[in-house]
């Protein structure tokens, strides 16, 4: 029996695609048992390693080989190389991590995710030495260490030797557990993308000093076609091969009409130029006369030559389909497989008596039969007439061919930006969480830093008027002022004791309403009825004073209140009586201050924080009943950012007495420009009156 060997060029999923086309066709011309040796490198080295692992379910029936091949198809659908790049940013810092405790670094590379999805989808943790025998299969890397050719097969590793002395010019590594996912990784690592992946003597199953630690990368970058394996073997074994299909699926060289290059691009322009000129080189030493007969994608069949084959306008695009490891189309597929099978029959057409099998005739096969229509639209074939057409010249539709044609061309784009995010894919979703924080939480949270600090100013502004207590204002806007103040215990009484004012004169009085956290105003919100308050008396005990006390008692009815005073002031006692409204047991308190130990006749100041909650709030009313004299009255307001008030008036009318309401001339009034805060003053103020401030929102 003739034998014969296979070689599969690199060109990522394209070339895996292409030489998919190529095996099914030898498989229905009766060849592809014959074959005896497969050489592979890259994206050939995909395809090839699944083939001689799963031999028996591509020779068998048609159901068998169209499962087999669906899981080559369903990783190239799978989107391999976004699957890489979306975690390529996650595994920077888990590296550096890594580094600095010491821990290795090889499962966080590109490499090792390329690995796991090998693994996963087509290998699972098969080894060199589980490869049969036959048909043998020569998988090639570049080793980058030595910068020589390497050969993984069934044996073992086999470098190339830089003294070529000797029968055989390959050193030989006996490595047989080799994962083959760690193997097809190295022989397909694109420089650029993915670094060098380094083997181990671990990972060959050789002792330590029998082999250091090397380097390898895509087998592309010293022979691209895989077919200098086939010389090695033959040199090997004495006995040459009767034929090898080199089926090459290679870009063909890109003529450039614009020579305006950079310095990347001339590096890149220089590296293609190299290459174009190893690939002519090679086809001139292993040309058609040396038994290896070439299947190369640039090859268009003619319509006049296979009936069968693609329309031309479609075939002239294939060969320009990017060589990326992203997801491919059902068009994409289709069509490579498709070229793949007519190119592979029109070469077995050529070779004359050079081979013994039968052409087989028929129409192309092709993986995805739901989809075939993407391919054999009306038209698309030769052997299929086009529609005809309708209207005239001017107003006719685009042909179909035409339309398919676009959308190859477009296949040669490398699609990145476009493809980039998967959200059946986890990492898209942090990368949807991080781009919502950097696009839309921290432009709001400048801005609101940037409308705070224009309030602060507007309140340091106000500082300039000579009002004191805006300190006050200025401290509970900028941090917790009563983080060191101490609670007052309060403690119940039968008879509280009433407002009382000794001898003592009350210089100032002012209040800070802060509805910022807990307020219900118009609307519905949390903790309605609750409202803090700090208050602030400037007294001075009088000469001579016979009763230097003070009591303040609450004008209203309260379910609860929480005092706190500062650590250096004199003590003040609270005491509370209850009392029924309204149905409800209610609470009134009283707060007194022993002011003895005072000095005479100089002014201390008294302060009081006060956390009330009231059973009812009026919306849009805040009253403040003054109950004993006082020369000066101040009052702020502080309310929430998000819910501001839109305009407001100041009233006063006597105890009890709300229609009596009339406008309160005050000594000057402060309103924010955003709605969040309102400021009055008032001189000598009447004792028994209610001021009030009333407002209306948005």
């Amino acid at each position: 029996m003739p034998s014969i060997g296979l070689a599969l060029s690199g060109g990522g999923f394209r070339a895996t695609l292409y030489h998919l086309g190529v095996i099914r066709y030898l498989r229905d011309s009766g060849s592809l048992p014959l074959v005896a040796d497969i050489a592979a490198v890259s994206g050939g080295s995909i395809v090839a390693a699944h083939l001689v692992l799963n031999w028996n379910r591509y020779n068998g029936s048609d159901s068998e080989f169209a499962e087999a091949a669906a899981e080559v198809v369903r990783f190239v659908q799978f989107d391999v190389r976004n699957h890489i790049v979306r975690r390529l940013p996650l595994l920077f810092p888990l590296r550096s991590a890594a580094r600095l405790i010491g821990w290795p670094t090889a499962r966080l590379a590109p490499n090792a995710i390329l690995e796991r999805h090998y693994r996963d989808f087509l290998y699972g943790d098969r080894r060199l030495f589980e490869l049969p025998k036959s048909p043998g299969l020569h998988i090639l890397a570049t080793n980058v260490s030595d910068g020589v050719l390497s050969v993984f097969n069934r044996d073992g590793l086999h470098v190339q030797k830089r003294d070529l002395d000797g029968e055989d010019p390959f050193h030989h590594v006996p490595g047989w557990t080799a994962p083959i996912a760690k193997v097809v990784g190295a022989s397909s690592a694109f420089p650029g993308f993915f670094p060098p992946v380094e083997i181990t003597a671990a990972d060959l199953g050789v002792r330590e000093g029998r082999f250091p630690t090397e380097s390898f990368t895509d087998g592309g970058v010293y022979d691209n076609l895989g077919i200098r394996a086939f010389r090695w073997l033959q040199q090997v074994r004495g006995s040459p091969l009767s034929r090898v299909f080199v089926s090459d699926a290679g870009k063909p060289f890109q003529i450039l009409g614009d020579t305006s290059l950079g310095f990347f691009a001339q590096s890149i322009r220089a590296t293609d130029i190299l290459w174009d000129r190893v690939w002519q080189l090679e086809r001139e030493n292993f040309g058609d006369q040396n038994g290896f007969h070439f299947i190369p994608i640039t090859t268009v069949v003619p319509p006049a030559e296979d009936p069968h084959a693609l329309h031309p306008v479609l075939q002239a695009e294939v060969a320009s389909i990017r060589t990326d490891l992203d997801r491919f189309s059902d068009l994409e597929v289709n069509t490579l497989v498709g070229h793949g099978y007519e190119v592979a029959r029109s070469t077995h057409r050529r070779m004359a008596g050079a081979s013994e099998e039968t052409v087989h005739e028929g129409p192309v096969w092709l993986p995805l039969p739901t989809a075939a229509a993407l391919v054999e639209a009306p038209g698309t074939g030769a052997s299929v007439p086009a529609e005809p057409r309708t209207g005239t010249a001017r107003t006719g539709g685009t042909d179909p061919r035409a339309l398919l044609a676009a959308s190859l061309r477009r296949s040669g784009q490398r699609k990145v930006w476009s493809t980039l995010l998967d959200f059946r894919d986890w990492p898209s979703w942090i990368y949807l969480a991080l781009a919502l924080v950097l696009l839309v939480w921290l432009p709001i949270r400048f801005w609101r830093i940037h409308h705070h600090e224009q309030m602060l100013t507007s309140v340091i502004n106000s500082i300039a008027k000579g009002d004191p207590d805006i300190r006050l204002v200025l401290d509970l806007v900028e941090n917790d002022p009563l983080r060191d103040w101490k609670p007052i215990a309060v403690s119940d009484s039968t008879d509280l004791d009433p407002a009382h004012v000794g001898d003592i004169e009350i210089l100032s009085r002012s209040r800070i309403i802060d509805l910022r956290k807990t307020w219900v105003g118009q609307g519905a919100r949390e903790g309605q009825g609750v409202v803090q308050m700090r208050d602030r008396l400037t007294v001075r005990v009088l000469e001579g004073a016979k009763d230097p006390s003070l009591t303040l008692q609450t004008a209203n009815v309260v379910r609860e209140l929480k005092y706190r005073q500062p650590q250096n002031q004199p003590p003040l006692t609270v005491r509370r009586g209850f009392e029924e409204a309204n149905g409800e047991r209610l609470a009134r308190y009283s707060v007194s201050c022993d002011l003895s130990s005072v000095p005479r006749g100089v002014p201390v100041t008294i302060e009081l924080a006060t956390q009330a909650r009231f059973p009812k709030l009026l919306p849009g009313r805040m009253p403040f009943l003054l109950d004993h004299p006082t020369d000066l009255l101040t009052v702020w307001m502080l309310f929430p950012e998000d819910h501001p008030y839109n305009t407001y008036k100041l009233l006063r009318h006597p105890r009890g007495e709300p229609d009596a309401s009339e406008p309160l001339m005050a000594r000057y009034t402060i309103d924010h420009p955003y709605g969040t805060l309102i400021g009055w003053s008032v001189i000598t103020p009447d004792p028994g009156t209610v001021y009030e401030c009333r407002w209306t929102n948005d």
